[in-house]
């Protein structure tokens, strides 16, 4: 009989989740550890949009549109509809020449785009007050809420024979002949044939054991949730000073500026008074509404802004998937990794994206 290799996740986010379940779909001995919240922080505080519209390179859309194609089919196959919800974006955060530029950056990559006139976004969002006299519809983009995604695909995993660990930090990395052999934990050391660090904005610490540490430039976001409300809007609305969106349960989430960072000296509840004020100036027929969760979250962006997935350089058999966009990105990242780790499948769409290049 041959046997199973075994594989450590440390991060049990949608990425850390994603990653696991494609691993163990593919004949491996899963193991998630997770020293936090089972979900992941990052995907707890997530703005949760699915999309391709904002890629600063043609390698990065390329992932990104790929990405959004495997995301619906994997919501498909788990049965997300509870968290993932597929209603299109309707984008107006610039205006004047900037909006046309960026429509037509879409138009010329291929991306599916509309460009709408008032009149038409009144139809489509009967709700919406003052709409603006031009925006942009992607109609094939999403959003989900991550770790609820999170969860599911673990229970996933679980089901079918996957150990989840949470409270469990891992403090080293043991290698013999140049390649991992086991991890030392909080809870005692787990031996393992492959270890993949998906611990998010936490990459920058590295760990003990490894001579090679990613730097990055986290960013830190606001991120408010409502109580459920009847159902009002139809869309993603990324208006241009704030974005919401209404899930599958009637709640909104809604963040101040989607790629921004917070202004430090902010006051987190005075901001969310704020965001809060301008989203009800968005919307008729808006009923008395609660908030009830405000989040400060730290996005994890390494340090030129793309993505890092792949061999830990000079680590044998030891992986990283580390990105912003980890909710568009995750489930292609967990096929394409767990494709790369035990089939020797190396994906094109990846090659831009390598640690080596650190």
């Amino acid at each position: 009989m041959v046997k199973k290799p075994k594989i450590l996740i440390v991060g049990s986010g949608i990425v850390g989740a994603s990653i696991a379940l494609a691993c163990q779909n593919l004949g491996a001995d899963v193991v998630v550890v997770e020293q936090g919240k089972l979900g992941g922080l990052a995907s707890s505080n997530s703005f949760g949009w699915i999309n391709a519209s904002f890629a600063p390179s043609q390698e990065y859309f390329e992932l990104r549109d790929a990405a959004v194609d495997t995301f619906r089919q994997f919501s498909a196959q788990l049965d997300l509809n509870k968290s993932v919800r597929w209603q299109g974006t309707l984008w107006w955060e610039d205006h004047g020449p900037a909006l046309k530029d960026h429509f037509s950056n879409l138009k010329a990559r291929g991306y599916q785009a509309k460009w709408l006139k008032k009149n038409e976004i009144k139809v489509i969002e009967p709700n919406l007050k003052n709409a603006p006299e031009e925006a942009i519809l992607t109609p094939l983009e999403g959003a989900g809420q991550a770790d609820k995604v999170a969860l599911a695909i673990l229970a996933e995993l679980t089901a079918s024979g996957g150990r989840v660990l949470s409270g469990c930090k891992v403090t080293a990395l043991d290698f013999s002949r140049g390649h991992v052999s086991q991890a030392q934990t909080s809870v005692g050391d787990i031996k393992c044939d492959l270890v993949v660090m998906a611990t998010g904005a936490a990459a920058q610490h590295g760990l003990v054991g490894i001579d090679w540490v990613l730097p990055m430039q986290n960013k830190t976001g606001l991120i408010l949730q409502t109580s459920s409300i009847p159902h009002l809007i139809n869309h993603i609305l990324m208006t241009d000073d704030v974005h919401f969106r209404q899930n599958v349960d009637g709640s909104l989430t809604a963040g101040e500026i989607f790629s921004g960072d917070l202004d430090p000296n902010s006051v987190p509840l005075d901001l969310a008074s704020d965001v809060m004020a301008r989203l009800k100036t968005k919307l008729h027929g808006l009923p008395k509404i609660n908030l009830t969760d405000v989040k400060i979250g730290t996005r994890p962006v390494p340090l030129d802004g793309f993505p890092v997935v792949g061999n830990v350089p000079g680590h044998g058999g030891l992986f990283v998937a580390v990105m912003h966009s980890g909710v568009t990105l995750a489930p292609l990242i967990g096929q394409l990794l767990a494709s790369e780790m035990l089939q020797m499948s190396e994906s094109s769409l990846l090659v831009p994206f390598r640690p080596n290049r650190f």
